[in-house]
């Protein structure tokens, strides 16, 4: 009976060994890239103010203000293809020099990721750029994963990331403006962050009238509405009418409805829209306020259109991952047909752009 329970015993110490040398050799896996090697990204933009859900940024010199944007990049531990999305976002930081840079979610993905947020963040301050992101549905999965939450604060901790919590009363974590001068004080652009959340619960389900069973894409929320309309009034208020910007991960309710493929600006549509399951009014009241430009997102990695509804562009950012499902893994692509990439945004004086959709391997 000894003997049984000695063995019983080495049994579950030897679980509890290999379980924590599991979590240990988990959490050890970073971003794989040697960031000492980066090189700062010479700029002359500055942080003029800040407040719990906005900041506003300068540059000193005239000409266009350049915004680089990548979404899902996805780094969730798999060392060679992180290491490629990696590469890839460093090189086109060095080549294109942006002056801002934006992350559209499912940035870190996966469990055990602490460090690979952190690494992540402290490769962005090497790089010396300004940056911001909004959250995806995957961010604060996993096991021993960061919360939503703790993700931004993780982000925001930098001195090189304008990422805000937002307000404590409206939904989800991220909802915040950036706002870019002119170097005479005119306001440029404003660009609005909003967390699409990941999942609808049972909860919102009720309240948002949706019957479907099983998992619903989340969306932007009620109380994230009418903090756009506040937002809105105040930056209206303080510089008059100007033009505006929403960034999402989640493509809004609208995406799948308001457009035929015959009215598509560009790209293909290859995969079906996962769009937010419910419409809280956010595209009504960006209609209702004015000025606003364009919803840019991504979450479906190989969908690369834009087009217009209600004169909004809708547009999906190109996906910048390598790690998760593309057009490699989804239609066996040959290399010359992925669609990895960026989008650049170079905003005038007056708050119009040009975009530009960069494709690696194009």
């Amino acid at each position: 009976m000894k003997k049984a329970v000695k063995i019983i015993l080495a049994l579950v110490l030897a679980a509890i060994i290999g379980v924590s040398g599991f979590v240990i050799y988990k959490n050890s896996q970073g971003i794989s890239y040697d960031i000492s090697s980066v090189e700062k990204v010479q700029n002359d933009v500055e942080i003029v103010s800040e407040t719990e859900d906005g900041v506003t940024i300068k540059k000193k010199s005239d000409g266009d203000f350049k915004v680089l944007m990548f979404t899902d990049t996805h780094l969730n531990g798999k060392k060679a293809k992180d290491n490629m999305t990696v590469t890839y976002i460093v090189n086109n930081i060095n080549e294109q020099k942006p002056d801002f840079v934006i992350f559209g979610g499912d940035n870190i993905s996966s469990g055990f990721n602490k460090k690979r947020t952190t690494e992540f963040a402290e490769l962005m301050e090497s790089l010396g750029v300004y940056w911001a992101a909004v959250l995806g549905n995957h961010e604060g999965e996993g096991i021993l994963t960061v919360s939503r939450e703790e993700n931004v604060n993780i982000f925001s901790s930098y001195d090189h990331c304008l990422m805000k919590n937002g307000k404590d009363d409206v939904d989800g974590n991220g909802n915040y403006t950036i706002s870019i001068l002119n170097p005479d004080n005119t306001l440029k652009e404003v660009f609005f962050f909003m967390d699409s959340g990941s999942y609808m619960t049972d909860e919102s389900k009720s309240e948002y009238g949706v019957t479907k069973d099983g998992e619903v894409y989340d969306g932007v929320k009620t109380s994230q509405v009418q903090w756009y309309r506040d937002k809105h009034d105040t930056l209206t208020a303080e510089y008059g009418k100007f033009k505006s910007i929403t960034v999402v991960h989640i493509p809004p309710y609208q995406a799948e409805r308001e457009y035929s493929e015959d009215d598509f600006l560009y790209g293909e549509k290859r995969e079906s829209i996962c769009e937010s399951g419910f419409d809280a009014g956010l595209f009504d009241a960006m209609k209702e306020k004015g000025g606003a430009q364009a919803v840019y997102f991504g979450h479906d990695h190989v969908n690369d259109f834009g087009v217009m509804c209600d004169g909004i562009l809708f547009s999906y950012i190109q996906p910048s991952g390598y790690g998760v499902y593309n057009m490699e893994t989804k239609f066996d692509s040959p290399e010359s047909d992925w669609i990895q990439g960026a989008t650049l945004l170079s905003i005038k004086a007056d708050g119009t752009y040009t975009a530009e959709r960069i494709y690696n391997h194009k």
